[in-house]
């Protein structure tokens, strides 16, 4: 990540093995992740889950969401880089195997759910008071992956980097919305 992104800000980085109890695969912490005992397989077969929660040291804990109407700018980012370096990792087939396994989870399993007209089967989700919960699907990771690559095909490899770390440069420490994200684009 930070030969394509930008240095890791957090100091010493840890990552903490839970017990066998925890329900999640890994969650972000700034500078210690938590990860599954079942990620300590032996044969990389999890080491997307590691790297997705590592990079979030760059999406979603120096860059983040203003609420939960953007999180795509955590989770969509972040899934663009996680599948980046598996692509540098295990070759571009792989990533692009990524995208469309992504891509088909997206609709048979988040837009058929909520209905292709429904808020939350959009990027930019209008939560109002709903619960937030109800609003957490595959949306925010898979759309807002395709739609980073969506911007990378516009920019080119080496212009997407550019705008990556423009992007963390300009917005270390903030928490955005879509809105601040577009104008600074433009």
């Amino acid at each position: 990540s930070e030969a394509y992104l930008t240095p890791y800000i957090w100091g010493d980085y840890a990552i903490v093995v839970m017990p066998p109890n925890y329900p999640w695969g890994g969650m972000e912490h700034v500078n210690a992740n938590q990860v599954s005992h079942t990620l300590l397989a032996g044969d990389k077969s999890m080491l997307s889950t590691a790297i997705h929660e590592i990079t979030h040291s760059w999406f979603g804990n120096d860059v983040g969401c203003k609420n939960w109407n953007h999180f795509w700018i955590n989770e969509g980012m972040n899934v663009f880089m996680e599948r980046k370096i598996l692509g540098s990792y295990y070759g571009e087939e792989f990533a692009k195997i990524q995208y469309f396994n992504g891509n088909s989870t997206l609709y048979f399993d988040a837009f058929l759910d909520y209905g292709l007209n429904n808020s939350y089967s959009s990027l930019f989700p209008d939560i109002g008071s709903d619960d937030p919960e109800n609003s957490f699907s595959d949306v925010p990771y898979e759309k807002g992956s395709q739609f980073m690559l969506y911007v990378e095909t516009l920019l080119g490899l080496d212009g997407m980097r550019d705008m990556l770390r423009d992007f963390i440069g300009f917005f270390s420490q903030q928490a955005i919305d879509q809105r601040e994200f577009k104008t600074w684009y433009k």
